[in-house]
């Protein structure tokens, strides 16, 4: 044996299996579109804003339209306190919230130091670098002057509004991660991906193991009944999924000093929906594999995407819109939606409710595609069915005549 006829053997059998032909030169191709089209956008835009304008002057009012009028920013509304301002930023109906207090013009005309607050989200550290950035570069805009031009025209000289611009105060104060530290963000989204990759493999694995060795067709009878099937295999895969769920982040609570602020009911919850929903899609992946080798093949084509369109890496929010229906639909991103919410910022099940809803809806459709396609799967295995029945009852005939 020759080095290039090796060579030569190893290119044929490469291009002989059209999959793998396709995992090789198609699918860069592929990840390269997809991440191309995911970061098109370039940067963040429309980041929801809430404001509190407790001065409601000529200067406040320049302040919020200077926010609105960048990309990045988008006013979504006015609140009438600074506790629903908060509110809003901690339950993550708004990324920022801008508090204007009472009095901030006329107290700096009297050169009192009245700063303008800001509340960044920090639990998306994409969200709260950009946020933090240009809040920061928007206060400067109009410090150095501008608004001037529109000040001047509401009656005030030029000398009176450059004094009042140069000596704007702010303030920014970013919320459950002040220091952008990326061991309280990181680790997260990388123990869900894993989480879920691995009950995945497992759940693929677990029929299609059977129908290479030959013993899918003792599943025959419940062609009609496929809830048996997917009850007998899921339940185990279930079980382990929920342990290894509250084993991981235990580790990295107590391990690696990551916070929990949360309960430990509503994280409880959300992972028996992220479970139910990975189940679902195993199963799927299972039934309509023929063979080991093409369930893991198919777990290796949506890894890296699945985690990539989970919002984790880029913002849902600044993903072209067919990318973030898809993104929506992945288990991953709706159970790192409520752990973030549970595990940062400590809120309550009513702030997650959504996120086990959503999971709940992705198991059921897709266990309901498996329990469609099951009965189809099995077909081609009738044949192999009626020769064990045969075998069965030849058996029986003889050891009842012996």
């Amino acid at each position: 044996m020759s080095i290039g006829r090796a060579i030569t053997e190893e290119c044929k059998h490469m291009f002989s299996i059209p999959k793998l032909a396709a995992i090789l030169l198609l699918m860069p191709v592929l990840y390269a579109v997809l991440f191309g089209f995911l970061y098109s956008h370039q940067r963040i835009t429309d980041m929801p804003v809430v404001v509190y304008d407790g001065d409601h002057s000529a200067l406040s009012r320049q302040v919020i339209q200077a926010f609105d009028a960048t990309d990045t920013f988008k006013v979504i509304g006015q609140r009438w306190n600074e506790e629903d301002v908060v509110q809003e930023v901690q339950n993550g109906t708004a990324r920022v919230g801008i508090i204007i207090p009472p009095n901030f013009s006329s107290g700096l005309q009297h050169r009192e130091n009245i700063p303008i607050m800001t509340f960044i989200d920090g639990s998306n550290m994409i969200y709260s670098n950009s946020a933090s950035r240009i809040a920061n570069q928007v206060i400067m805009s109009i410090s150095s002057g501008a608004t001037l031009q529109t000040l001047d025209k509401q009656g005030m000289s030029s000398e009176q509004a450059g004094a009042l611009l140069n000596t704007i105060p702010y303030r920014s104060r970013v919320l459950y991660n002040p220091v952008f530290n990326y061991e309280y963000y990181m680790p997260i989204g990388v123990i869900s991906a894993a989480l879920q990759q691995c009950l995945l493999l497992g759940i693929a694995l677990s029929c299609t193991w059977q129908k290479e060795a030959g013993l899918w067709h003792r599943f025959y009878d419940w062609r009609l009944a496929p809830w048996k099937l997917a009850l007998a295999k899921l339940t185990p895969y279930f079980l382990v999924g929920l342990i290894n769920v509250i084993v991981s982040f235990s580790i990295a609570h107590f391990g690696f000093g990551i916070p929990f602020v949360g309960q430990l009911w509503p994280m409880f919850i959300l992972s028996l929906g992220f479970n139910f929903a990975l189940c679902g899609l195993g199963f799927l992946f299972s039934i309509v594999s023929k063979r080991q080798v093409d369930a893991i093949q198919v777990l290796m084509l949506i890894a890296m995407p699945s985690f990539m369109l989970s919002g984790y890496t880029w913002p849902l929010e600044a993903m072209p819109k067919m990318l973030r229906v898809i993104g929506e639909c992945l288990p991953l991103t709706q159970f790192l939606q409520g752990v973030r919410s549970i595990v940062v910022k400590g809120l309550p099940m009513e702030q997650v409710w959504s996120n086990v809803i959503a999971l709940g809806i992705i198991g059921l459709v897709t266990l309901l595609l498996s329990f469609l396609l099951f009965p189809l799967t099995m077909r081609r295995y009738r044949e192999q069915y009626e020769a064990h029945d045969h075998r069965s009852a030849t058996l029986t005939a003889e050891s009842a005549v012996k």
